[in-house]
């Protein structure tokens, strides 16, 4: 996954311009969120593998399942977050402010 590439502005956005792009960031935030939560399973099934393969330490599978548990809530976190902002985003009504181009 790469650094999103983020588009040239028109002078002044106009307020749904603005509203697609927040909407957009929300877009990719889900994906970065998808991209960890994947590297956590991968890590899992690391340690599966590894099982099989020889002994680990129960300290080692403590640490690990923890660090797992702790990013997944985090991520959990973040979620709420992002849909209480796209909940807003589209809700939001554009009020023909003086500064909002039409």
């Amino acid at each position: 996954m790469g650094l999103p590439i983020f588009p040239v502005l028109p002078e002044p956005p106009t307020f749904d311009e603005l509203r697609l792009l927040l909407i957009e960031t929300v877009a990719l935030e889900e994906l970065a969120l998808a991209a960890l939560i994947n590297a956590e399973a991968e890590k899992i099934q690391a340690v599966a593998s590894a099982c099989v393969l020889g002994p680990i330490s129960p300290d080692e599978l403590s640490d690990i399942n923890k660090s797992v548990s702790e990013v997944i809530e985090a991520a959990g976190r973040k979620e709420d977050l992002l849909r209480k902002k796209l909940t807003l985003l589209l809700h939001m009504e554009n009020n023909d402010g003086p500064d909002v181009k039409q």
